[in-house]
């Protein structure tokens, strides 16, 4: 326990994860608020609000027709606010919209603002898609202002590549950093070094990653809670998301799939930046290599395909990203037993070259 304790000060003392995640927290922050909450706009009234200011205005107008989704709804809805049709070139979005309208127009008409189709066509809940995936499912859609899932969702993965970084450089140097001050002989000197250094350095190890995972996904979701609210739980990723998914997914069931994928990819980072810093003698070969075996599944998913893919997109960098989990749902178990092995592999791999270093 005294070594693990060591050895976790360590990693948190020092001033490059100090400095990391001060930096990190702050760019999350930043861009949560200038490009989610600065990006929110709504027109209500024909009075155009952008930034907090929508974001209030749209919580507000949602809150009194918040309940069951009916057509009954859905028409009030229509004749109280109109259906939006300004679109502006290289901008996001109704233009003249709000939350409500907007919903509206995504599900229960023809237009789309991404294709620049303006809304023509009128459809009753049941010839909808999402009427269709609900009765699929059996349950009933719940309107309610869900922006602060969605916003969390976009939001986790670019927390969680800041946080793949500051992991990346703090676990690199955890067995590299004894090589390169000539440390290792001393350590190996002793019984208690030769029996408990190595699972002390990996529990600590584990246990950093964890925190960083922690950390990212708490200000996540307070940053979210505070400014939009979490509500829409219960319903459907699709509606939640507002992206189409290949099956009806309760929300609940696609946020524990994608945490449990986020969070199996930071430790099998951990396991594979421990691998890596086993075979190097300095710090700085061990981050510049940890960096580029993160990164290199990216480039290799643009050139092949088949089996390749399926194993590519089980390495950490994808299993950050939320849309793995629309391409994997059927498989996502094997994708994840996939990773388990590799980090498994690699964790053995390390031990196995840090050891020998033992009796060289």
């Amino acid at each position: 326990m005294r070594l693990y304790k060591m050895e976790l000060f360590k990693l948190f003392q020092n001033k490059i994860f100090k400095i990391g995640m001060l930096a990190a927290t702050g760019l999350l922050f930043l861009y949560f608020w200038f490009a989610e909450v600065g990006g929110e706009i709504a027109t209500v009234d024909g009075k155009f609000y952008s930034g907090y200011e929508a974001v209030q205005m749209n919580r507000k107008i949602t809150q009194e027709f918040e309940g069951d989704l009916t057509d009954v709804k859905v028409n009030q809805i229509i004749e109280k606010y109109g259906l939006p049709t300004k679109i502006e070139e290289n901008m996001p979005g109704w233009r003249d919209g709000n939350f409500l309208n907007d919903f509206v127009t995504r599900y229960f008409t023809n237009g789309a603002w991404e294709n620049g189709v303006l809304p023509t066509e009128r459809y009753s809940l049941r010839e909808t898609e999402l009427g269709k995936a609900y009765d699929e499912i059996g349950e009933t859609p719940y309107l309610t202002y869900t922006t602060g899932w969605k916003v969390f969702i976009e939001m986790l993965q670019f927390g969680l590549i800041l946080g793949s970084i500051l992991i990346i450089c703090g676990v690199s140097t955890i067995f590299a950093e004894e090589s390169q001050t000539k440390m290792l002989p001393l350590i190996f000197s002793t019984e208690e070094g030769r029996r408990k250094d190595v699972p002390a350095k990996i529990l600590a190890s584990f246990t950093f990653t964890i925190f960083i995972f922690m950390w990212f996904v708490f200000v996540n979701l307070v940053l979210c809670w505070m400014i939009y609210g979490l509500k829409g739980f219960e319903n459907i990723s699709w509606m939640v998301l507002s992206q189409y998914m290949l099956q009806p997914v309760l929300f609940s069931k696609y946020l524990g799939i994608l945490l449990g994928l986020a969070f199996q990819a930071l430790l099998s980072l951990c396991a594979i930046t421990l691998c890596v810093s086993a075979y190097q003698d300095n710090s700085f070969g061990a981050v510049i290599i940890a960096a580029a075996c993160w990164g290199l599944p990216v480039l290799i998913r643009m050139f092949f395909g088949g089996i390749i893919w399926l194993i590519v997109d089980s390495m950490p960098i994808f299993l950050v990203m939320p849309g793995i989990v629309n391409d994997i749902y059927e498989i996502w178990y094997i994708v994840l037993g996939i990773n388990v092995c590799f980090a498994i592999g690699c964790l053995v791999k390390g031990l196995v070259s840090y050891k020998t270093k033992q009796f060289a």
